[in-house]
């Protein structure tokens, strides 16, 4: 009996020191209200009549409900982490343009030695909005879609305080259809990211690295054929430059710098260079938690022009976003929090043609404010 009793003791002993799992619940739910959800432009003239922002753009009061479950378990040198994020956005003034998404994660890490791990990843996203359609006045690009993806890759600890990833990744994302046309496109690629770690006064200051380089294959569709109507073929290349300061215990600021660039191996008319310098603040204590970034943001495309309403104007074209978000929470009881958010794009291009549906001047922006519950 004793003996039993022992083994009993000793396989919950050992269950518990090498195996760990972790069930998280988070239910949240934000009122606010976004201006130009469409991200129309505020003129454009469609068969000789000016419709202007009055006609074009949708604005509305909103609801946001969104549950997150994750699920993490650890035996031994294995590690599985499970993400899974239902959410739901309604516009009140404008119920038809509701819609839902569905995003899920599941990530299994295997670690070899205290300086290699090996990692991987599979992805789902169903994003189901409708936007106004193909043969719309404004919107011609869909906004609905499904995305399946998967990354692979290690995990590297060279020395102190210094971590490498090596990753490569797929994507397939199947657009919904639109007007007369269906899209979907195929990306792979890989991306390498280096973080070193160090303290100054106690405090842990960051520096990194990373770059990223991808194929996209594009294919378009007749929506009512399986036929091929048209391929794209665009290379991509990114690369960050961050450092992280600690201002205190509580408060960090990050300053950022993002290089971007897209090569069109189809028609050698869509590639751009984009550059993207941005700064990050993060501020954290027991009860709040604020996070905040603003990024200026400017891409030249290589060969279209840019036009007035007459003529080209003799320059390519040029987009400028100012980009500003915030998020903040704060802890009112145990596992209950209020939450705000801010957002806002304000995009400016030297396209002006009011004939044109692309390319143009458009802002977006919401707020709201809410409740989180932790479960």
């Amino acid at each position: 009996m004793r003996i039993t009793t022992l083994i009993w003791i000793a396989l919950l002993v050992c269950t518990i020191s090498f195996s760990q799992s972790k069930n998280t619940f988070t239910i949240e739910t934000q009122g606010g209200y976004e201006y130009n959800y469409f991200k129309s432009p505020n003129e454009i003239r469609v068969n000789d009549t000016i419709l202007t922002k009055e006609d074009l753009i949708s604005s509305s009061f909103y609801q946001d409900a969104a549950i997150t479950y994750r699920f993490r378990y650890k035996k031994g040198k294995n590690k599985l982490k499970l993400f899974v994020n239902p959410f739901y956005r309604v516009f009140y003034e404008n119920i038809d343009d509701s819609y839902w998404s569905l995003n899920a994660r599941a990530r299994y890490e295997y670690r070899f030695t205290k300086k290699v791990t090996f990692l991987s990843e599979a992805r789902f996203k169903r994003m189901n909005r409708e936007g106004l359609g193909g043969d719309q006045d404004v919107l011609i690009n869909p906004l609905g879609y499904t995305n399946y993806g998967a990354t692979t890759g290690i995990e590297l600890v060279p020395f102190k305080k210094h971590e490498i990833s090596i990753e490569g990744f797929y994507n397939f994302k199947d657009f919904d259809a639109f007007g007369v046309r269906d899209l979907q496109f195929d990306e792979f690629g890989a991306q390498l990211s280096s973080v070193q770690s160090f303290e100054i006064s106690r405090l842990e200051h960051k520096v990194g690295i990373s770059f990223l380089a991808k194929k996209r294959l594009y294919d378009t569709f007749n929506a009512s054929d399986t036929f091929t109507e048209g391929e794209r073929d665009w290379d991509y290349l990114k690369g960050n430059l961050f450092y992280e300061l600690p201002i205190s215990e509580q408060f960090k600021i990050r300053p950022k710098f993002t290089y971007y660039a897209r090569i069109d191996n189809s028609t050698n008319r869509s590639g751009f260079d984009q550059t993207a310098p941005e700064i990050g603040l993060f501020y954290k204590n027991k009860t709040t938690k604020i996070s905040s970034s603003f990024a200026f943001v400017t891409r030249n495309y290589k060969e279209i022009e840019a036009r007035d309403t007459e003529a080209r104007i003799g320059e390519k074209l040029r987009y400028q976003y100012t980009n500003f978000t915030l998020n903040a929470s704060h802890r009112i009881s145990d596992g209950l929090f209020i939450t705000a958010t801010l957002y806002s794009r304000v995009r400016s291009t030297n396209y002006t043609d009011i004939d044109a549906r692309s390319f143009r001047n458009y802002r977006n922006q919401y707020a709201g404010i809410g409740i989180l519950w932790k479960l």
